[in-house]
Parts: structure tokens; sequence; C-alpha cells
């Protein structure tokens, strides 16, 4: 045999090998074995373990002094924008927005930290569920990029309440509603019921505000998933996904969802927290805040959209084949007038909600 085709030969046969042998190692890679149901079940249990960890170091920072909780919690609002800005959820500018009011609702109460903690987590995940199929809008943003005018909508109006509980209570009570602040022990007659009456109403207002919230965006995100067209909510004719204003059975009933678990964790939180009564007091008799919550969550979604069909524009761009909110040359109007921004309609609407709530609330727990 020829020397030069010999040795061809035995480098093709050498190449062949380290083929070979580069395959054998690829398939004992981690990433190249099909995930097993326990490889499953991690992934799907890792978010709630993160969450059951992160709820485990707010209570210890509510228990060990007012120095460990205000550093703890702007810690916490860091570790949170620091995230949300890695995974898209946030802005720059959104994430130095939710750092800031994140702290300070975190260091307000641990009811109150969790109820934030909550939302954020929950609406983040589901606003990245079909993302592909969202991107109707000439304001959409990979991963729900929230800016600073989206959280200061959202957060500012609650820390203000949440701030003012925690000042009025005597330093963060997680009350029940309807319970008498420790506060309210120097004070008589009046007093005490007038304090009491305050807390009540600042405390279930933030219920309302956060619900209406979630329940807005939880309706917003996976409404336009729903098979259905959606209607608008004014005169019930069919309407473009996305629409201001478009409502679907999906999306009701994710308001209600959302509702219900601002409702849940209000309640949980407030039989957890290290600053409030236990199982022994009035709040494990309060499953009225789980009702509190849905009806929340409902009826601001409809409020929102209700807003949005009549004082909020929408149009279609016919050069970017997109939905837009400011009318334009180019812009054919589908409805609504150009009174208010997105921004303003949650933050209206979250504001109605949540003094429907606090009078709600004042009739429950007199």
């Amino acid at each position: 045999m020829d020397p030069q085709v010999a040795e061809a030969l035995r480098r093709v046969q050498a190449a062949v090998s380290e083929a070979e042998a580069s395959m054998q190692r690829l398939h004992t890679l981690p990433s190249a074995r099909l995930p097993t149901v326990w490889d499953r079940a991690l992934r799907a249990l890792r978010p709630a373990a993160q969450y059951a960890a992160l709820a485990a170091a707010c209570a210890a920072m509510h228990s060990l002094g007012a120095a460990v909780r205000v550093l703890g919690s702007l810690s916490v609002g860091l570790g949170v924008a620091w995230y949300g800005l890695r995974r898209s959820s946030l802005s720059p500018s959104g994430a130095a927005a939710a750092a800031l009011l994140g702290g300070a609702t975190l260091a307000a109460s641990f009811r109150s930290g969790l109820l934030l903690l909550t939302f954020f987590f929950t609406s983040s995940k589901i606003t990245q569920l079909g993302e592909e199929l969202k991107d109707v809008d000439e304001d959409h943003k990979k991963g729900g990029q929230r800016d600073w005018r989206q959280v200061f909508c959202n957060a500012l109006v609650p820390t203000c309440l949440a701030l003012a509980a925690a000042y009025y209570s005597g330093g963060g009570a997680d009350l029940a509603l309807g319970e008498a602040a420790p506060a309210a022990a120097s004070a008589s007659g009046g007093g005490v019921a007038g304090l009491t009456r305050l807390l009540t109403g600042l405390h279930a207002a933030f219920l309302g505000y956060y619900a209406c919230c979630c329940g807005d965006t939880w309706s917003s995100e996976l409404g336009q998933l729903s098979p259905e067209q959606p209607r608008l909510i004014t005169t019930l004719r069919p309407v473009q996904k996305g629409t201001n204003g478009g409502v679907t059975l999906l999306g009701l009933a994710a308001s209600v969802a959302g509702g219900l678990t601002m409702g849940l964790t209000f309640w949980l939180c407030t039989l957890a927290s290290p600053a409030g009564s236990g199982l022994a007091g009035p709040a494990a008799r309060q499953r009225q805040l789980l009702a509190l919550g849905i009806a929340a969550g409902l009826v601001g979604s409809l409020i929102d959209s209700l807003l949005g069909a009549t004082i909020q524009f929408t149009g279609y761009n016919v050069v970017t084949k997109k939905l837009t909110g400011r009318p334009g040359p180019d812009v054919s109007p589908i409805g609504g007038l150009s009174i208010l921004d997105n921004n303003a309609v949650n933050l209206v609407s979250a504001c109605a909600t949540a003094a429907l709530t606090a009078a709600t609330a004042l009739a429950l727990f007199p």
C-alpha cells in the first residue's frame, strides 16, 4: 500500500476514534441526560423553596430589633431589585425604584413585605408565560420590563399605607382587622376606637391595593392567552387581543385567583407574623379576608377595564401593525378617549379599590 494512503487511513481512523470518545463523554454530561421525574419535581419546587427561605429570613429580621429589621429590609429590597433586573422583569430605573419602595415596605412590617414579594414574584412569572403571543402592543417589552413609573404606580401608595400603619400601631404590629393596637393601651374611650378603625382602614386599603394590582396583572397577562376573542366591557363587541377594556372569561378568572392569592397571603402572614397575635388572636377567625381579597381582585380588574375602555386611548398603527396607546397620523382609533395613559389607569383603579376595600373592612370588622 502506498505510504501516503496508509498515513491518510491512519489519520482517518484516529479521527473516528477521537469522535467516538467525544460522543461518549458528551453522553455522560449532566446536561445530556433526559430529565427524570425527580429533576422535574425539584425544578417545580425550587421557586416555592426559595420563597419559603425568603419568608423565613423576613420573619427573622422582624424578630431581632429595629436595626436588624431596617438593614435586612434594605438588603432584601436590593436583592429583589437585582433579581428583577436580571430576569428582565424590571428596567434599571424600575429596579432602583423597586429597591427603594421594596425596602421601605419590608421594613414597615412582615405582612406588608410578604404581600409585596408575593405580588412581585407571582406576577413576574405569569408575565413571562406565552410571551411570544403577547407582542401585539408597541409598548410590549420582553419579560414585561417595568420602569420606575410603573413601579411607583403599583407600589408608592401601598408603601405609604404600610408606613402609616407601622407608625400608628407603635412599631409595625401585624394586627388583625378590628384588633386594637398596643399603642391604644395609653388611649382611652373614643381614642382607642378611633385608632383601631384607622388601622383597620389602613391595613385593608393595603390589601385592596395589591389585590387590585395582582388581579389586574394576572387578568391582563393570562387573558391574552385565552382562545376566545376579548369583548369590550362597555359594549360587549369583539375586539382585538390587547385592546384596553377587553375582557375574557379566563382573564376574569385570573383576576379572582390573583385577589385570592393576596387575601390568603394577608391572612396567613397575620397568623405567622412575629408581630401578630398568632393563632390565639382574632385573625384565626377572619376567613372573610379571602373573600375580601377575591372581591378586590375582581372589582379592581373591572374598574381598570372600564377606565381603559372609556378614558384610555387604543389605536392600531398601520405602519408597525401593532396596537398603540398614542394617537398619531398613522394610527386608526379603536376606542377610548386620550385622557389617561396605562400607568394612570392602574393608579386610579388601585386607589379606588383600596378605598372600597377599606370601607368594606370597616363595616365587616367594626
